[in-house]
C-alpha cells in the first residue's frame, strides 16, 4: 500500500513552557473512504505523548466535574414522585422538575462546544459547577413546585455545561487512547447513576431534616459537591489556550460566531420541546398554547437547517464536519439511540415502583443491574476497540434482545428475572454512549473536537425528549383503558357488588383507602384483589411502551452497519495539549 499524498502541519501552543511542533503525517491509499488529514497521523512523527502527572491531574478535574454532572441529573429524577407528595395540590407539574432539565441539557448543548472552541475550555467548566450550586440551593429551599423546577432549570444548564468534561477528557489524550479514557469515564457516570437514587432514598427514607422533608437533603448534597468540584476545577484542570492562528481580538472573535444560527437554534428546540413537553401535561394537545409552540419552534428548526446549509460553512454545525461520512450517521444513531436510551431508561424507574416496590431505597437497588451494566459495557467496549481498532455496534442487538425480554414483566416476578433484561439494557446503553462518543471525537477536527461532540450530543438529547413523550403518551393512553377493567375484574372476583363497582372506581381514583373502606361491601379481601388488578394493569401499559421501543431498535441496528472502519483514525495524535506545569524541562 504506497502512500499518495503526505502533509505536515504545525501548530505551536501559545504556552512558552510548552511550545513544541506537531507534525501530521496523512496516507491515502486505494480505499472508498475518505479520511482528513485533521484526522490522521503516523506514528512517531510528532511529540511523543507521555502519562505524566499534570495529565492526570487534568483528568481527575474532569471526571470530578462529570460525576458531580451525573448526580445532578440522576438524583432529582429519582425523586420526583416524594417532591410531589410534599406539594400535592401542585402535582400536576412534576413532570417539569425532569422535562426542565432535558430542555436545557438539549438548547444549551446545540452551541456550547463551538463557545468553548472559541474561548476557552476552562469556563463553561466553572460556569457549570456554579450554576448547580445555585440551582441545588434554590431546590433543596422550595416552598412550591414552581421553585424546585427553577432550580432544576439551572442544574439542568449547569449539568450540560459540566457534561462538556466527556469530549474534553478526550481531546488531551492520543486518538487510540482515547477508548480507555471513556472507558474510565463510564466507571464515574455509572457510580453517579447507582450511587446517586440510593443515597437519594437514604436521605428520603430517614427523614433527614424532617418528616416528609427528605427529598431536600440530596440537593444539599449537590450543592456541597458542585462547590469542591469547582475548587477542583480551579486546582488542577489548566487546558492550553485555544488556537488563534489569524491572533484575533476577543471582541473580533465574540463577533465571528454564528450569532443567527445561536438564536434559531435556541428559539427553536426551546419553543418546540416546550411544546411537545406541554401537551396534556396539563394544557391539551389542540390548545393554541401548545400548538403554536410546536409550529413556531419546528419552523425555526427548520430555518436553522438552511441557515446553517446554504448561508455559512463555519457556523455551529460547521460543514467541515461531515468531511468524514461517520459523523452524519453518529448524529442520526444519537437521535434514534436517544428516543431508546431516554425512553427507556425514563420508564425503568416508574415499572419498579408500580409493580415491585415504592421503598425509596430498594427501588435503588432494583436498579442497580441497569445501572451497573452501564458500566460493564462502557468498559467492555474500550476493551474490545483498543484490541480491534474497529467500533463494534453490538449494542443494537443487546438492546433489541433487552427490549424484547422486558415484555415479560408482571408484579412481584422475582429479581433474576427482572436481571437479565435490564442488565442488557443496561449494557447496551454503556456500549452506545461509550462508543459514539469516541467515533465522533476521531472522525471530526480536532479543532472542532467539543463543537462535533456537543452536537451530538443535543440530537441524542431530542431524540430523547421526543421519544419519552411518544412513550408516555402511550403509556397514559393503555393505563387509562387498562386500570379500570383489571380492577374491576378482580374486585368481583373477589366478591365486590355489581352495584358498588362505580363508587369503588371512583374512590380508588382518590389513592385513599379511607374512601374505598366507606363503600358498600367492600372488605379488605377486595382491597387486595384491587390491587393486584392495579399492578396487572400497570404491566399491560408497560409492555406498550416495550412494544414501541422495538421498532426503534431495529433502526438503530440498521444504522449501525453503515459506520465505516475506525482503524484509519486510531493514531497517537493528540487533539489539545494542557500546561504542563509539573514538568521538569532541562
Amino acid at each position: 500500500m504506497n502512500p499518495e499524498a503526505t502533509a505536515i502541519i504545525e501548530e505551536k501552543p501559545s504556552s512558552s513552557n510548552d511550545a513544541a511542533t506537531h507534525i501530521e503525517h496523512a496516507s491515502a491509499a486505494d480505499s472508498p473512504q475518505e479520511t482528513s488529514i485533521d484526522n490522521v497521523d503516523i506514528e512517531g512523527a510528532q511529540e511523543s505523548f507521555t502519562w505524566d502527572l499534570d495529565i492526570w491531574l487534568n483528568l481527575t478535574a474532569l471526571w470530578g466535574c462529570y460525576l458531580t454532572s451525573t448526580y445532578s441529573l440522576a438524583i432529582p429524577n429519582s425523586s420526583i414522585s416524594f417532591i410531589s407528595a410534599a406539594f400535592p395540590e401542585e402535582a400536576g407539574i412534576s413532570i417539569w422538575i425532569a422535562s426542565s432539565v432535558t430542555i436545557a441539557n438539549c438548547v444549551i448543548q446545540a452551541f456550547l462546544g463551538d463557545l468553548s472552541d472559541h474561548f476557552g475550555r476552562k469556563w463553561p467548566l466553572l460556569l457549570g459547577m456554579a450554576l448547580i450550586f445555585a440551582g441545588s440551593m434554590i431546590a433543596g429551599r422550595a416552598d412550591s413546585m414552581g421553585m424546585v423546577i427553577g432550580g432544576q432549570v439551572l442544574n439542568g444548564i449547569g449539568l450540560t455545561c459540566g457534561f462538556l468534561a466527556i469530549p474534553l477528557s478526550a481531546e488531551i489524550v492520543p486518538k487510540d487512547q482515547r477508548a480507555r479514557v471513556q472507558a474510565l469515564s463510564g466507571i464515574f457516570a455509572g457510580l453517579a447513576y447507582i450511587s446517586g437514587p440510593i443515597i437519594a432514598g437514604a436521605f428520603i427514607k430517614y427523614n433527614v431534616g424532617g418528616d416528609g422533608e427528605g427529598w431536600r437533603a440530596p440537593f444539599y448534597f449537590l450543592a456541597g459537591l458542585s462547590g469542591l468540584t469547582f475548587i477542583l476545577i480551579v486546582v488542577f484542570y489548566h487546558p492550553a489556550p485555544r488556537p488563534n492562528p489569524e491572533n484575533l481580538s476577543p471582541m473580533t472573535r465574540f463577533l465571528k460566531i454564528d450569532w443567527i444560527g445561536v438564536f434559531l437554534a435556541a428559539a427553536g428546540l426551546t419553543l418546540f420541546l416546550v411544546g411537545i413537553e406541554s401537551g396534556d401535561n396539563p394544557t391539551p394537545w389542540v390548545s393554541g398554547r401548545v400548538l403554536a409552540c410546536i409550529i413556531v419552534g419546528g419552523v425555526c428548526m427548520i430555518v436553522f437547517c438552511l441557515w446553517e446549509w446554504l448561508a455559512v460553512s463555519d457556523g455551529i454545525v460547521a460543514h467541515s464536519l461531515f468531511t468524514d461520512a461517520n459523523y452524519p450517521i453518529c448524529l442520526v444513531l444519537n437521535f434514534v439511540g436517544g428516543i431508546v436510551m431516554f425512553g427507556g431508561q425514563a420508564f425503568l424507574p416508574q415499572e419498579i415502583t408500580a409493580l415491585f416496590t415504592s421503598d425509596a431505597i430498594m427501588t435503588g437497588v432494583w436498579n442497580i443491574p441497569f445501572n451497573a451494566m452501564t458500566i460493564g459495557g462502557a468498559m467492555a467496549s474500550a476493551v474490545v476497540l483498543g484490541i480491534t481498532k474497529e467500533a463494534k455496534m453490538d449494542a443494537f442487538v443487546m438492546l433489541l434482545v433487552g427490549t424484547c425480554l422486558m415484555l415479560v414483566m408482571k408484579p412481584h416476578i422475582n429479581y433474576a428475572a427482572w436481571f437479565f433484561p435490564t442488565a442488557l439494557l443496561g449494557t447496551a446503553v454503556g456500549i452506545m454512549t461509550s462508543l459514539l462518543i469516541i467515533v465522533v471525537s476521531i472522525c471530526t477536527p480536532n479543532h472542532l473536537i467539543a463543537s462535533a461532540v456537543s452536537v451530538a450530543a443535543a440530537a441524542r438529547a431530542l431524540g430523547g425528549s421526543i421519544g419519552t413523550v411518544i412513550f408516555s403518551q402511550i403509556f397514559a393512553s393503555k393505563i387509562k383503558s387498562f386500570l379500570p377493567e383489571e380492577v374491576a375484574d378482580e374486585a368481583l372476583k373477589a366478591g365486590l357488588p355489581q352495584s358498588s363497582l362505580p363508587a369503588f372506581l371512583q374512590a380508588l381514583s382518590t389513592k385513599q383507602e379511607s374512601a374505598l373502606m366507606a363503600v358498600r361491601g367492600v372488605t379488605p379481601t377486595i382491597l387486595a384483589a384491587a390491587e393486584r388488578g392495579v399492578g396487572n394493569a400497570y404491566a399491560h401499559a408497560f409492555k406498550f411502551v416495550w412494544y414501541s421501543l422495538i421498532p426503534f431498535s431495529v433502526v438503530s441496528l440498521g444504522l449501525s452497519f453503515w459506520l465505516r472502519s475506525t482503524r484509519p483514525q486510531l493514531t497517537q495524535q493528540v487533539a489539545a495539549q494542557v500546561e504542563h506545569k509539573h514538568r521538569h524541562h532541562s
